[in-house]
């Protein structure tokens, strides 16, 4: 008895899930409430192909480098240390540049990144922990996005500066207290 009872709950779960596979034909019934159109764009961090001929490493970078700005705006406004200021101002710098190159790659400035919820939480010396912590990992990334955008001539030149700045902004982030 109690094998047929997991049996039928099986059978009926399934017949239930039935109805939630979409349909292979158009539907004269409204979609259902959040689900974007069809023409909507993309999701920030999703590569697509604009006007003027994006590239998927120039999109990466892109959403890499909102983020390193996004960050770096936070950083300068709220770090307790002086050195962490001062890297963050820099970073701001040579990101909000980056940005503006990448834009005209990616085929439009994209999405602007906003600081993590869970950074701005924090204050005192944990937020220049985890600040540094977090740009570390952007840093690195956009190195290894840098790296694979080397071949694309359109590119190169900006990759490889990147690649240089992660050298430089990697050692004065790991010589912070």
């Amino acid at each position: 008895m109690r094998k047929s009872t997991i049996i039928g709950a099986v059978l009926v779960g399934g017949i239930a899930l039935a109805g939630c596979t979409p349909a292979e034909y158009d539907s004269d019934q409204p979609p259902a409430p959040g689900t974007p159109p069809a023409d909507a764009p993309k999701m920030a961090g999703q590569a697509s192909t604009g006007e003027h001929g994006a590239s998927g490493p120039a999109a990466q970078l892109l959403s890499n480098r909102q983020q390193v700005l996004a960050l770096a705006e936070l950083g300068a406004t709220k770090a307790t240390s002086p050195q962490v200021k001062q890297v963050a101002a820099e970073l701001q710098k040579s990101a909000a540049e980056q940005v503006t190159e990448l834009g005209q790659h990616a085929g439009g400035e994209g999405q602007t990144a906003s600081a993590d919820a869970s950074l701005s939480a924090l204050s005192g010396p944990a937020f220049d922990a985890q600040w540094k912590q977090k740009v570390l990992t952007l840093v690195n990334e956009a190195a290894t996005l840098a790296k694979s955008a080397q071949n694309d001539a359109e590119l190169a030149e900006l990759a490889t500066e990147l690649v240089t700045e992660q050298q430089e902004i990697t050692a004065k982030l790991n010589a912070l207290a």
